[in-house]
């Protein structure tokens, strides 16, 4: 194999593993829910993987991936959100522990 061949291979390489990296998934940014009840939960998904779930005033870090069409949601104390993505909204819907769910529209990237 020839030198200039050898940096084409490396090349090519090296374009397809830039291609198959994506800057951002598209659920990157900040969710909201309806005030219902007088409780407001906030969820916010950083690039990096990293997020923070926010009820109220209490705030829990999460790290968050997509796995099985839906986003799951890995709390700091162990847990596991499962957030459902709604079809042509830019909407999740999260199952909470105990039952129930928690709709989030999406408010900002």
């Amino acid at each position: 194999m020839t030198r200039a061949s050898f940096r084409v291979m490396w090349l090519v390489i090296a374009g397809l593993v830039f291609c198959a990296c994506e800057s951002g998934s598209g659920w990157e940014g900040r969710y909201v829910s309806p005030a219902t009840e007088g409780v407001q939960v906030t969820l916010t998904l950083q690039a990096d993987g990293k997020g923070l779930w926010m009820v109220d005033q209490e705030s829990t870090p999460v790290r968050w991936k997509m796995r099985q069409r839906a986003l799951w949601l890995h709390v700091k104390s162990g847990g596991v959100l499962i957030a459902q993505p709604i079809d042509n909204e830019k909407a999740l819907s999260v199952g909470l522990p105990g039952g129930g769910n928690v709709l989030l529209k999406k408010t900002s990237n």
